[in-house]
């Protein structure tokens, strides 16, 4: 049996990982499940699509010692110790990835928004046929699946 020393060391022994081995830098560890948790690219120091999102009720996650966020395998540009900074990574051409987050109910009132929006458009696409509707061309039937 483990002494607790030994126990101790292999908690803090990384994990190896072969050179060949797949790695996942974006991966997001210890999320709050009452929040929904997405990257948002933006290009430029201006931060329109962060502005964006601000104003859609996201917010930075924010990392460091005081956060149960951990992104991503070891890489060369993230340190281990943060101090309560937002959580960004580089992208290509000199873009940055926020990691963002919205609470859980904000997040399901815009899907639902979307989701009323398809449908609306779902139905007026397979309206029935009507006498008043002939003379705007409308013919035939139209099904739509949802499998």
């Amino acid at each position: 049996m483990p002494t607790k020393q030994q126990n101790r060391q292999t908690k803090n022994k990384p994990t190896r990982v072969p050179v060949s081995g797949i790695r996942d830098i974006l991966a997001v560890y210890g999320k709050d499940p009452n929040f929904e948790y997405r990257f948002v690219k933006d290009t430029n120091e201006g931060g329109m699509r962060i502005h964006t999102f601000m104003r859609g009720g996201w917010t930075f996650t924010e990392g460091g010692d005081h956060s149960s966020i951990v992104v991503g395998d070891e890489c060369v540009y993230k340190s281990e110790k943060g101090h309560g900074s937002i959580v960004r990574y580089p992208a290509d051409a000199g873009a940055f990835l926020y990691l963002m987050q919205i609470p859980k109910e904000l997040y399901d009132e815009d899907q639902q928004a979307k989701e009323d929006a398809i449908l609306e458009i779902e139905d007026q696409i397979t309206r029935k046929r009507s006498s008043e509707h002939d003379e705007l061309g409308q013919y035939g039937s139209i099904k739509i699946s949802r499998d």
